[in-house]
């Protein structure tokens, strides 16, 4: 029993003790000042503010073609016997230059015999040229006799009326006139007729005319040629190999100059101004080519609502070659002494777009709210809330707040 009351005798003792250190400490520390630590300043990126000519431009992408490229086929049936050596994929040719040779034998021979009937027409029209020449002669002998005769009639029924000739003598007259009338209407027929066997043969020359330049035709046409200067772009033909006419042999494509297809937003079409240079960049080329906008398509497509647009481009060299893919840019609209600021910079603030400005003698950054006139790809336009010179912060903007210490660990060139 004396255990137990000594213990409990100590453990008060030990409370006691322990609640006087608790209250000497917290004292202590109610009579000791709070120092408040100074704010570390926040590392940031910034920019000086520029003004600058800009002019916007709409990226599109699309793929070489040449502006002129269709397949040379077959005129005439038969077998290649000729395909020149220096004819083969990707061979440049000139217009008029020989592609391959049809088997010519029978085509030859086709001109020969309308060379034939050429000859025998002309000859019929000759001979009807003369029969008409003839007929016409006698035509003209019998009309005089005629006229001779009827008045020679008409003088002795004068002398009848006096009485001086018998009227048998008039009758004789009458019958020789009327004969010679008969023969004047019978050369006349045959005038008549000579003259429409001219024409048939006439028209049997022009026929046999027509049909020797058409064989002639046919026999040009087993030569193929080029029809204008280009390179080949597909060779579909072998030597020996029998064609047919409208079959394909080669497709020809004209490179000199070469165009760039691209589709156009229907949002952006109507910006775009026809003829206006745009700059082109060819993957797999390390040089940018200046072309024209060419030809604007009227309809879009309706599966992608984007409107065709070809930009032609000159191709010295030969170095463009249809499809290649391209990137091109196109000019729609300038604008001078613009301030354009990355994306990333603007913060907005319960919607309002809000930037950070730094004053370099405090060293502090100050929020600035702007109004942002357009977007241009990771590009603001800023209508109004910065200056030429202003420097902003373009990272480290979304740690600060306004007046917070900076520490300028980057500078930015906004001028590029």
């Amino acid at each position: 029993m004396k255990v137990r009351i000594a213990v409990s005798v100590l453990l008060i003792l030990l409370l006691s003790a322990v609640t006087a250190v608790g209250v000497y400490v917290i004292q202590d520390v109610k009579e000791t000042p709070l120092v408040q630590p100074e704010a570390v300043p926040v590392p940031v990126e910034v920019a000086a503010v520029v003004a600058a000519d800009f002019v916007h431009r709409i990226e599109a992408l699309g793929s070489i073609a040449a502006v002129r490229e269709g397949p040379v086929s077959a005129e005439v049936a038969g077998r290649i016997v000729e395909i020149p050596a220096d004819v083969d994929l990707g061979s440049e040719l000139a217009v008029g230059d020989l592609l391959a040779k049809v088997d010519h034998r029978d085509y030859q021979i086709a001109v020969r015999k309308a060379a034939a009937q050429v000859s025998a027409a002309t000859a019929r029209l000759r001979k009807a040229s003369v029969d008409i020449e003839r007929q016409r002669k006698l035509v003209r002998l019998n009309a005089e006799q005629f006229r001779l005769a009827r008045a020679e009639h008409d003088r002795l029924v004068k002398l009848r009326e006096k009485e001086l000739v018998s009227s048998q003598e008039v009758e004789r007259q009458e019958l020789s006139w009327r004969r010679i009338e008969e023969e004047l209407e019978s050369a006349r027929s045959g005038q008549r007729q000579t003259e429409a066997l001219y024409a048939i043969a006439e028209a049997d020359l022009d026929l046999a005319g027509a049909q020797l330049e058409q064989a002639q035709e046919t026999l040009r046409d087993t030569e193929i040629r080029a029809p204008y200067a280009g390179i080949i772009a597909r060779k579909s033909v072998t030597l020996g190999e029998r064609v047919a006419p409208g079959q394909v042999l080669f497709q020809l494509a004209d490179v000199e100059t070469v165009k760039l297809d691209v589709r156009i937003p229907a949002s952006d079409i109507q910006q775009i101004d026809p003829r206006v240079a745009a700059s082109v960049q060819v993957t797999g080329i390390d040089q940018e080519f200046t072309g024209q906008v060419a030809n604007i398509g009227p309809r879009a497509d309706p599966g992608t609502r984007s409107f065709p647009v070809e930009i032609f481009l000159s191709n010295p060299g030969r170095r463009l070659l249809p499809g290649m893919f391209a990137r091109a840019m196109i000019p729609v609209r300038g604008y001078p002494a613009a301030i354009l600021i990355p994306r990333e910079s603007v913060v907005f603030e319960g919607g309002t777009p809000t930037v950070f400005v730094v004053d370099p003698d405090s060293g502090r950054a100050a929020r600035r709210a702007v109004r942002i006139a357009r977007r241009f790809g990771a590009r603001y336009m800023i209508a109004a809330g910065l200056d030429p010179g202003d420097l902003l912060v373009t990272a480290g903007q979304r740690l600060l707040l306004d007046g917070a210490r900076i520490r300028i660990v980057t500078r930015r060139d906004l001028s590029s």
